[in-house]
């Protein structure tokens, strides 16, 4: 017997052209299938060669769109410094009816925006009423893909950018131009206090760089990475929350907690929007929530990307 698989390259997923609006949608839907328990989403498992390094196997199936897969993600936050991107790896798809590969695919850019599409969603239903500055700390793939998601939830919000390098804010804001305003701010604790929204978009981070005491009253606060954060953002916030409970105590325990008190984790996002969990009940709410990533927003997202490669040729069929 014969079989075939497709491969999409980077250029091939880019050439998708998946809309930022569609990923939304994606997102969302996905996160009530979560809430509603209609999901197999296993914590992340990993390894990590080196200590500022991970490589995580992240496997999702969806029942009622049959889809199913895993994706085997790099991160090495050292890597820029060989001219080579931070965030890399692989999405594989299979056949739920017979478990034969059907399509495997480039996730580095996948994972940014099923990332920034997340972080848009959580917006959505726990940030304060009026959302008028939003900080984005980290200018990369992953800074410009939030600026694209959230500027669609709040096309009037003025973006507060900070990066080290500042040809990449320069980059970030020639791209966004037309749908966002830009404002390069030199230092992150700046940014912070005046924000409504913070996403702290920068590489894994060992030490902290972050204050939560600079997070003014009623903002919303969403870490890319885990760590880079004061300890008191686990026990200083009026509401913590996470995209899988399960997951993220597993990774916390796993990876060695940079917080020590994590008790106090009400729930996940999808809790919030099913309606079990009360999330922003005052305005003045400083709420905080760490989206490790699920391995069905994958699945569901690189679906949708594989059905418009089927539809325009892309690609490259492969026997095995």
């Amino acid at each position: 017997m014969t079989a075939f698989i497709r491969w999409l390259s980077r250029d091939d997923v880019a050439q998708t052209d998946l809309p930022f609006v569609t990923a939304l949608d994606i997102v969302e839907a996905t996160l009530r299938d979560h809430g509603n328990g209609a999901f197999e989403n296993p914590p992340k498992i990993g390894v990590h060669p080196r200590h500022d390094a991970f490589i995580h196997a992240m496997a999702g199936w969806l029942p009622k769109q049959r889809q199913v897969g895993v994706k085997w993600v790099a991160g090495y936050s050292s890597n820029h410094k060989v001219g080579l991107p931070n965030i890399t790896g692989l999405l594989l798809l299979n056949d739920p009816e017979t478990g034969l590969p059907v399509c495997v695919m480039d996730a580095a850019y996948l994972t940014a925006v099923r990332t920034a599409a997340a972080s848009a969603i959580t917006s959505k239903y726990l940030s304060p009423q009026h959302v008028n500055r939003i900080a984005v700390i980290g200018a990369g793939l992953q800074g410009l893909c939030h600026v694209k998601m959230l500027s669609l939830i709040y096309p009037a919000a003025e973006f507060q950018i900070v990066d080290i390098n500042e040809n990449a804010v320069v980059r970030l804001a020639e791209q966004t131009h037309s749908t966002a305003t830009i404002v390069h701010v030199k230092e992150a604790e700046a940014a912070i206090r005046t924000a409504d929204v913070v996403v702290t978009a920068t590489s894994r981070l060992e030490d902290v760089a972050f204050q939560f005491g600079w997070v003014k009253e009623g903002s919303l606060v969403l870490p890319v990475h885990v760590r880079g954060w004061s300890q008191d953002i686990t026990t200083s916030t009026d509401v913590l929350l996470t995209d899988d409970v399960e997951q993220f105590r597993n990774y916390i325990i796993a990876t060695g907690s940079p917080y020590r008190d994590i008790s106090r984790v009400l729930g996940s996002v999808s809790d919030v929007i099913a309606g079990r969990v009360a999330g922003r009940v005052r305005n003045a709410d400083r709420i905080a929530v760490f989206n490790l990533g699920l391995a069905t927003h994958d699945i569901a997202i690189g679906s949708a990307i594989l059905n418009i490669a089927e539809h325009h040729g892309l690609g490259t069929i492969l026997s095995y």
